[in-house]
């Protein structure tokens, strides 16, 4: 190589190299500044991330190279990737003056570098400042809704989990879920052609459910938990494709005779839970995103087929005496509400409707408006991943960011997560425990809102102008409690302004990469308020100590 070629291929190495830290800092600023720059009274810049990234998210190697760069920033974190910027920016301009070279076009990228550098500098300064500006606030009397608990499912793919288990999910030994989820099958044939023969609950005629599934939710019932269930796929002979193991769409039938029998199979699965086994049924969905036809149980339905079939299902329940069963609808497999709205725009169908219902695979954190809502909830019932198994704390922020947002932009009154265990069936990360039974991060920062936000909780206000995650809670009666969520790498000293309604002190849970809801020292409230360091990369609740569980 000639010596008078070595500079300038110096420097283009050196710009490459500086172009890429450049690419990964604008990169890290845009993928962890979300909540500085609002967008209205409620929304923020997780809107444009989602327009830009979903997408990527979606496709395998996308998605792979995403989480691939997203845990690389994590790694080295904001302020070393600055610094780094930097020093190849001193290398380059030390590599120009040394080798003398004219060099216009690189003289005329060196000029901007230092802009470029400058802004990025500014911005990260502006950013904290913006983090760094106030106390949050609390506004207790700014009442949102009403929180129904949040859950889990066994729903035919777990095994019967241990007692210790049970007690971690359902009580305050551990994350205290109110809900479980159960899987309904037509029959007995067609629960032992998914299960395999032996494993579903012996039964001679109606609905039935997997075996691990009934014992599962005796288990959570006799813990406090309430019991609601999903029909899967109806019986093969209602579906175009006449088979009950995989996809095909439902078939209303002559006079809509699939309607009449299809509610009496579901009428049957409450009679077997509460009549046989003493377990009352909260909710009846009436089909599992009828938005899929798949490879398993699973079946679709159109909007106005959901609609007529509400009515039937409502007069079964009714006349077996189980009137105090909700009907839930849609439950399709993104956040949307087009499978509801023309049940809901009939007034008269409405009013049979207890819970519209969506899951969370696609789509950000929205209000899903409806007509005709008196009495109706609203729940987001099905969240989890496919990624290799996760038990780290980057899942489990993941998933708690999901949680603040659907609870205070979303506005749902239960959040709920797919599986309860994935331990002898999956090794990504459809449920809160994984391979072995152990459990992933995201269980203990569930837990985080879970255990301390009871059913009856009511959600309220929170004046936040730094770029933690925060919500708030009241009871009706006594308690309060506040869920901080901190994406950063930095430890922040926050002041939180409370007035009375934590009584003289609160009591923190930490879950962090080293804790799993460590309760922490009590720390006093003076003047209405109280100052409290949130760990980096951590979900903290902090309670009222008077009523804390």
């Amino acid at each position: 190589m000639s010596a008078k070629h070595k500079p300038r291929r110096i420097l283009f190495a050196i710009g490459v190299s500086q172009l890429v830290l450049g690419t990964l800092l604008g990169c890290l600023y845009f993928e962890h500044v979300r909540g500085v720059i609002p967008f209205g009274s409620s929304a923020n810049i997780d809107h444009l991330r989602d327009y830009y990234y979903v997408k990527v998210r979606e496709a395998p190697y996308g998605l792979l190279a995403w989480r691939t760069l997203d845990k690389t920033l994590h790694a080295i974190g904001a302020r070393r990737l600055a610094f780094l910027f930097m020093l190849v920016f001193l290398a380059w301009l030390i590599a120009l003056l040394v080798g003398r070279t004219k060099a216009p076009r690189l003289m005329a990228v060196l000029v901007i570098t230092p802009l470029v550098v400058g802004f990025a500098a500014a911005v990260f300064q502006c950013y904290a400042s913006i983090s760094n500006t106030g106390p949050i606030t609390v506004n207790w009397a700014s009442t949102q809704q009403t929180i129904d608990g949040f859950g889990a499912a066994s729903g035919g793919n777990v095994p019967m989990l241990t007692a210790a288990q049970m007690d971690f999910f359902y009580t305050d030994a551990g994350i205290h879920l109110k809900f479980i989820r159960l899987d309904i099958y037509p029959d007995l044939a067609d629960c032992n052609a998914n299960e395999g023969s032996g494993h579903c609950v012996n039964v001679s005629s109606g609905a039935t459910l997997a075996a691990a599934d009934l014992a599962n939710a005796q288990a959570a019932v006799a813990r406090g938990a309430l019991v609601w269930a999903s029909e899967w796929s109806p019986p093969g002979s209602m579906k175009s494709n006449r088979k009950f193991l995989t996809g095909g769409a439902m078939e209303n039938g002559t006079g809509n005779v699939n309607f009449t029998a299809l509610a009496a199979i579901q009428v049957s699965f409450v009679n077997l839970m509460t009549g046989t086994y003493g377990i009352p049924i909260y909710a009846i969905s009436v089909q599992n995103e009828p938005d899929v036809s798949t490879r398993y149980p699973s079946c679709t339905w159109t909007a106005q087929q959901i609609h007529d079939y509400v009515p039937y299902l409502s007069t079964a329940l009714a006349s077996a005496g189980y009137s105090s069963t909700k009907i839930m609808i849609a439950e399709p497999g993104t956040w949307e509400n087009i499978y509801a709205t023309t049940a809901m725009n009939d007034a008269t169908v409405a009013a049979d409707i207890g819970i519209l219902a969506a899951h969370d695979y696609s789509g950000s954190a929205a209000p899903l408006s409806y007509n005709n809502i008196t009495t109706q909830h609203q729940w987001q019932t099905k969240v989890s991943d496919l990624d290799p198994y996760d038990a780290s704390i980057a899942s489990g922020l993941t998933y708690a960011t999901m949680i603040h947002d659907w609870l205070t932009i979303a506005r749902v009154n239960s959040w709920q997560y797919w599986l309860l265990s994935g331990q002898d069936e999956f090794t990504d990360n459809e449920g809160l425990a994984g391979p072995g039974g152990n459990l992933a991060k995201r269980a203990h920062t569930f837990g985080n809102f879970s255990r301390f936000v009871q059913p009856g909780w009511i959600v309220v206000g929170v004046t936040n102008k730094t770029r933690l995650l925060v919500s708030a809670y009241k009871s009706p009666t006594s308690g309060a409690a506040i869920v901080v969520v901190n994406n950063g790498w930095t430890a922040r000293n926050q002041v939180f302004s409370v007035g009375t309604t934590m009584g003289a002190s609160v009591i923190s849970w930490v879950t962090s990469s080293s804790s799993n809801l460590a309760t922490q020292t009590p720390v006093a409230v003076s003047s209405g308020s109280f100052t409290y360091t949130i760990p980096a990369s951590s979900v903290v609740t902090c309670s009222a100590s008077a009523t804390a569980p």
